[in-house]
């Protein structure tokens, strides 16, 4: 029997009585007066940007079937849907026009973020072109030519009250002459602007929530339509005679004759199946794991769920709750008769303590007592029923299990706690402190005397302590050794390695381990280990008896002892572009497992290729994490290569390998998120940078709101887009969600040739109107068209691919799935279509790179021509490794120029920015001067003239930073307008169970000349100026003309001085 459920509604459109909206990832039809919803598809991938045809049809939407956002139609009576486009871009359907889809997109722009406006033809989707308004987010059209746009305009709800540089903005062209006007002057984030006769309607958050709004076509009368006072109306839709919204998962209907606005009452039937019950994938989902004292027995934790089961044989059985509940750094006891295990839990929403008898599988105590903030790490005492956290206050927490005791050992202010173990009798603790933001000391507390003692005099950093089995030593890896490496691009030296393992003897009678002892001695020692360790330590003088290991200077990333061997793991120096490019992707960095053998006096190899390892407390084994598997091994030799050719893929105690395959990772979707929002709500109250700003708006009052419409949600996408407007309350730049798992859909990417084709539809053929330029070296982003052997030209005409002729279909179209790939083309000069060239060439995977790249190029020839070489160019794209990269590919070549423009448009932001300001910043005050070759400024690559930067609305976070620290320094004029405005920086290590970021504001800027105030506002610039959209109809940058202009001018009130008119003495 059916049951009616509530669902998560949203982008509604209406025409006369009938209204469509998006739930379940699917579309579904309702009267206008409410009633039964009828499901009209059953899409394998998420729907939404719904909007009926003029006629009432079609429903045009945005459609994800093979995996990236495209233009689709439906009728509106149901049946098959048709793709219209085919441009595997970031697509989004706005609305209709003369029987033509309007719909924004990315397609062709050297920027991801950046989108235009284009319009395809129902009757012949061929007939694809983008519309000549430039940067644009959203259109409406009035009765005659006018045209009101919405530029950078968004959803408000996912950030409350956002007043930065790229708030939503609605100008207008009432005679569509190109010349727009803003439409109103309010303080607001304006959104979906739709003009109905006379008057423009539109979403305006300026008195709190948002509502609708509307003023006159000359920005007067301004009226408010709708009351929501709690949640923001989001994505409306109209008809003329209704416009129809949705808020806090329910569809809303305004009536435009009597302004009345009501709910929709919809009844609503489904059988919710990505609601069921399902199985993950162990390995994917692997989080972490801990072995027992002897480690023949293992607890690993996937997807949020805990396992205890023995290595190789048995059943897995699972600890705790069966789903619902999060588990974390669940970690065994090393006690002598029990099996115990403890593990954070955050059971009703509050994160705590429980310990579990492993015999019984029961749940034998909870520690609830205490706020322990978030647990980052816990490790559990050699000798008593005790364990030591960390938590993201830094404080360092000692937790007595018998009684609950707690013992605040410490706490830094400055940050975190990096690494602590317990000596073999367990009366010490050893951990890293910072001392001050640039050095942390190891420090030692004795439990018996409640005493702390530094023990090392750090240089820089000393970090993850650990105490030596027998008692006699303190291990530990310090950043000590400055051995500068040269920079093989320019003048400069970097310290890559740095660190190497050192110990301390913890008696002023211990000996270096590493030197040769004599065999009564060797005896003496070995007796000394049968006996019961008592660990005693001489404090005075203590940092005086460090010792370095006998090896080379590395980056050294862990270090553990084990018997007569000190194991280490070591970080190759690599470059990071590529780590870069999928932030979403956990990364196992590849890491070479050494030891130092104490017995041999000598270093050896143990493993390549790991991810972390762990040392049993019998020392008698390691486990190795690589990458999502596991492996566990004696200490006492590494695998051979015989037997790790026998090994593959064997899950036995010679080989190592454990087979997470037992285990079973049952997955109840409506459990999991609810678990997985109160997470991401608990997470911003642990990190969030202004806690009194956290109390002003009540976050605790957020949750009882939002909370409650986890119950009608239905799919992943649904929980994302809750997840995202909860946040959207906290009022705050830098409040994500991303990633996750969803439902599975093909995934088929286009296979781009970088080029621009148009119709002909004189020929009926497609004319390759240009060609994109690049980097003809780079293999990853080549331009297809212009390698050795490929003669085709702008103006030929593309007749097949791979033996396919074009004829009806769109190029695109053809190149599905050949992303990456080799394809044969066909094309003709336009004189003599019949004399027809065949060449093989490989598609691109993404034209994005490749268009960035001749975007600049054409700027800085531009520029170079303009000024008669005197002014050099660089564009910053971000201020991560990659922004970082293009700035010295251009900077060490353009500063040699007289001037230089510094352009951070459309800067995504990242954090090397002081390393930018610092180049930037290197003062001109002489030149080195020698017979045999060109005279070089010093200081080197310091700018000898003037320089000016241009920033925009899309320059943000560590780009509005740059832009507002460019003004600070005076380095030059900062031309363009108004930053983004955010510059609350995020550290994501919080994923949740399902892999989902989530990022939490934390880390706030506060600047000498505004304080705080660059966020949720940017910085302006010293000399305004926009880029209209009859600019862009006319190919003009007037920014960079200004930039130009005013260079030009500073050179000429203020010439630098040029080496050749330097007399030699």
């Amino acid at each position: 029997m059916s049951e009616e459920f509530n669902g998560y509604y949203r982008f509604p459109t209406i025409y006369n009585d009938q209204i469509a909206f998006v739930a379940e990832d699917d579309i579904w039809v309702v009267s206008s007066s409410g009633g039964i919803a009828r499901r009209l598809t059953t899409n394998v991938g998420e729907i939404s940007d719904l909007t009926f045809s003029e006629d009432g049809k079609w429903i045009a939407f945005t459609g994800r079937d093979e995996g990236v956002p495209d233009v689709y139609i439906i009728p509106s009576t149901g049946g098959v849907p048709i793709r219209l486009t085919y441009l595997g871009a970031n697509s989004k359907v706005l609305c209709w026009h003369n029987g033509k889809i309007i719909f924004s997109s990315n397609y062709t722009q050297p920027f991801k973020r950046i989108t235009s406006l284009w319009e395809v033809d129902v009757e012949d989707k061929r007939k694809l072109k983008q519309l000549d308004f430039g940067i644009a987010t959203e259109i409406s059209f009035g009765k005659e030519k006018g045209v009101v746009l919405g530029r950078k305009t968004g959803d408000p709800a996912r950030w409350k009250k956002y007043r930065g540089g790229t708030a939503g903005e609605l100008l207008i062209d009432v005679e569509g002459n190109y010349n727009f006007r803003k439409l109103l002057d309010l303080k607001s984030n304006f959104a979906n602007p739709i003009w109905i006769q006379d008057r423009i309607y539109f979403v305006s958050d300026h008195e709190d929530v948002a509502n609708i709004y509307s003023c006159t076509v000359e920005g007067k009368n301004l009226k408010k339509h709708t009351y929501h006072n709690d949640f923001y109306v989001r994505n409306p839709k109209s008809d003329e005679k209704n416009i129809v919204y949705h808020a806090g998962s329910d569809i809303y209907i305004l009536n435009l004759s009597n302004n009345v606005s009501e709910k929709v009452d919809i009844k609503y039937y489904s059988t919710l199946p990505q609601r069921n019950r399902k199985f993950a994938e162990p390995t994917q989902y692997f989080e972490g794991f801990s072995i027992s004292k002897d480690a023949e027995n293992l607890i690993s934790t996937h997807r949020g769920k805990s396992f205890y089961y023995n290595n190789w044989y048995g059943p897995v059985k699972q600890l705790g709750e069966e789903s619902g509940v999060r588990y974390r750094l669940t970690t065994y006891l090393n006690l002598k008769d029990e099996e115990k295990v403890v593990t954070i839990s955050d059971e009703n929403n509050y994160e705590h303590i429980e310990v579990y008898d492993l015999k019984s599988g029961n749940l034998i105590d909870k520690v609830k007592e205490y706020d322990l903030g978030r647990v980052m790490n816990i490790v559990a005492s050699p000798k008593d029923e005790e364990i030591l956290l960390t938590n993201q206050r830094n404080e360092l927490i000692l937790i007595d299990l018998r009684n609950h005791k707690k013992i605040d050992v410490d706490k830094s202010t400055i940050g975190p706690i990096n690494g602590y173990s317990f000596s073999p009798d367990g009366r010490w603790i050893a951990y890293s402190k910072f001392i001050n933001n640039k050095q942390a000391a190891i420090m030692i507390f004795d439990k018996v005397k409640g005493e702390i003692h530094q023990v090392t005099e750090p240089i820089l950093f000393d970090v993850d302590p650990v105490f030596d089995p027998d008692g006699k030593y303190l291990y530990f890896l310090s950043y000590r050794i400055f051995n500068p490496i040269e920079d093989r691009f320019q003048m400069n030296l970097a310290f890559s390695k740095g660190t190497k393992p050192y110990l301390i003897t913890l008696k002023k009678d211990f000996f270096s381990p590493f030197q040769e002892i004599s065999k009564s001695e060797d005896r003496e020692k070995r007796k000394d280990k049968e006996e019961e360790i008592k660990v005693d330590i001489d404090f005075d003088n203590i940092a005086d008896r460090i010792i370095p290991f006998p090896v080379s200077e590395e980056r050294y990333v862990n270090i553990q002892a084990a018997k007569d061997k000190v194991f280490y793991a070591i970080s190759t120096v690599s470059g990071v572009l590529e780590d870069e490019e999928d932030m979403l992707s956990e990364k196992h960095e590849k890491l070479t497992l050494k030891y130092y053998d104490l017995t041999e006096k000598e270093e050896k190899t143990y493993l390549e290729g790991i991810s972390e390892f762990q040392i049993s407390e019998d020392k008698e084994k390691i486990a190795i994490r690589i990458e999502d598997d596991l492996r566990i091994l004696k200490t006492s030799n590494p695998p051979s290569p015989e037997q790790e050719k026998e090994c593959e893929n064997k899950y036995t105690r010679k080989c190592g390998w454990i087979d997470f395959h037992r285990i079973n990772v049952e997955v109840q979707p409506l459990l999991e998120w609810r678990q997985m929002l109160c997470e991401a709500w608990r997470l911003q109250k642990f990190y969030f940078w202004n806690k009194d700003k956290l109390d002003k708006i009540e976050w605790d009052k957020i949750l009882e709101k939002y909370y409650p419409l986890v119950e009608r949600i239905a799919t992943r996408t649904e929980f994302s887009d809750l997840i995202w407007e909860m946040q959207g309350e906290l009022k705050s730049s830098h409040a994500y969600e991303m990633g996750g798992e969803y439902k599975p859909k093909p995934v088929y990417k286009i296979g781009y040739l970088g080029a621009d084709l148009i119709l002909d539809e004189d020929k009926n053929l497609y004319k390759i109107s240009h060609i994109v330029n690049g980097d003809i070296w780079d293999e990853k982003n080549k331009p297809p068209l212009l390698g050795p052997g490929v003669e085709v030209k702008e103006g030929d005409y593309l007749l097949a691919i791979n033996g396919i002729e074009i004829k009806d279909k769109i190029p695109n179209e053809i190149l599905v799935n050949y992303s990456g790939k080799d394809v044969e083309i066909v094309v003709s000069n336009g004189d003599n279509i019949e004399q027809k060239r065949k060449y093989v060439v490989k598609t691109l995977k993404d034209e994005t790179s490749l268009r960035y790249r001749e975007w600049v190029e054409q700027n800085k020839k531009y520029v170079h021509e303009k000024t008669n070489s005197r002014i050099g160019y660089i564009h910053i794209p971000d201020m991560g490794y990659t922004g970082y990269a293009e700035f010295h590919r251009n900077f060490l070549s353009e500063v040699r120029y007289d001037g230089l423009i510094i352009d951070v448009r459309v800067n995504s932001g990242g954090f090397v920015s002081s390393l930018i300001l610092d180049k930037l910043n290197r003062k001109f005050i002489g030149y080195d001067l020698s017979p045999y070759r060109e005279a070089e400024a010093y200081q080197y690559d310091s700018v000898r003239g003037p320089m000016v930067a241009i920033t925009n609305e899309f320059a943000g976070s560590d780009g509005d930073i740059f832009s507002h620290s460019f003004k600070l320094l005076k380095l030059g004029k900062l031309i363009g307008k108004r930053t983004w405005g955010g510059v609350i920086g995020i550290w994501p290590r919080n994923p949740l169970i399902d892999h989902t970021i989530t990022t939490q504001p934390e880390m706030a800027f506060w600047f000498k000349d505004v304080g705080w105030d660059v966020e949720n506002y940017g910085t302006d610039p010293d000399i305004e100026i926009d880029i209209t959209p009859k600019d862009y109809k006319e190919k003009k940058d007037p920014q960079l003309d200004m930039a130009i202009e005013i260079v030009l001018q500073q050179l000429k009130e203020d010439p630098p001085i040029a080496s050749k008119d330097i007399k030699k003495p």
